[in-house]
């Protein structure tokens, strides 16, 4: 299924990309803590504010699973969770018994009554089975495990112990160098016949365009560039598709959204030879299987 990208379709405050370069390298060495820049509203991560839409986006994938499988998936793994552990709630629900939420830092909201509300929302009996006191004892009331270390994490996850895996725009920031191992490790801990879903959005993170392919892997895998917070692997859906499979993976691509044209950006040559129509492509979903 293909979608079209309106006209200049952006993203956050409108300030020129260069500007957004310039503030998110400032405020990543001024405040190097996400919890401050978090209480500040400064670079928070996907879905602080838009719970509702990720419930829809994980109900949506376990109806898929469960389509496909003729069941509710028994385990789950979600990449990239972000500031909630809401999706152990959505996941846990709907009668997944086992759940780990990965990512490269503990930034999950420890706020109780947030969650109560989240959980009062999907029903009052599923919410009154749960412990509130705080946050590590209602993941564990959840059957759920919160890992913080990034890829090196995924050992903890016995091989062949994950029915389903989720991420949406995650992928993307997945560094250049650790996106094979990545997939590797996923592969490894996916059970036989198990499924993922993976949102990845090709855009910029910085104006909705392609600014991120200005440069060459020199200035843009740099430790002062890549920590800044606006960093992307810039790898585009063939060069995504092609990894997942030489890892093992079966891949089909369920949807994508498509610029009528490329974006006016000055390509640097290491993607000078990329071809308009992989230029044109803004985001695609990836559906990956274990055989």
């Amino acid at each position: 299924m293909f979608y079209r990208v309106p006209p200049l379709a952006g993203r956050g405050a409108p300030v020129p990309w260069w500007a957004k370069i310039a503030a998110k390298m400032v405020f990543s060495r001024v405040l190097p803590s996400y919890e401050l820049r978090k209480r500040l509203g400064i670079g928070v991560h996907s879905f602080a504010t838009a719970l509702d839409g990720n419930r829809a986006l994980v109900e949506a994938d376990l109806a898929w699973f469960a389509a496909l499988a003729g069941r509710g998936p028994a385990s789950l793994l979600e990449l990239g969770p972000g500031d909630t552990i809401a999706t152990a709630l959505f996941a846990a629900a709907a009668g997944v018994r086992r759940i780990w939420l990965m990512d490269v830092g503990d930034h999950a909201s420890t706020d109780m009554a947030a969650y109560r509300a989240i959980a009062g929302r999907i029903s009052g009996d599923f919410a009154a089975g749960l412990d509130f006191s705080d946050r590590a004892a209602l993941l564990a009331s959840l059957g759920a495990t919160y890992l913080t270390g990034g890829l090196a994490d995924l050992a903890v996850i016995p091989d062949g112990a994950v029915e389903l895996t989720l991420s949406y725009t995650v992928l993307e920031h997945v560094r250049r160098a650790e996106f094979v191992p990545l997939l590797a490790e996923l592969h490894r801990v996916t059970a036989p016949g198990g499924l993922g879903h993976h949102l990845v959005d090709l855009m910029d993170h910085l104006g909705g365009g392609l600014n991120n392919l200005r440069w060459g892997d020199a200035v843009w895998e740099h430790p002062a560039v890549a920590g800044s917070g606006f960093y992307t692997n810039r790898m585009d859906r063939e060069e995504i598709t092609a990894a997942a499979e030489a890892v093992g993976f079966e891949t089909a691509i369920p949807y994508i959204s498509r610029w009528d044209a490329p974006p006016a950006v000055k390509l640097h040559r290491q993607f000078a030879g990329r071809p308009p129509d992989r230029l044109c492509e803004a985001s695609f979903g990836l559906h990956l299987r274990r055989d």
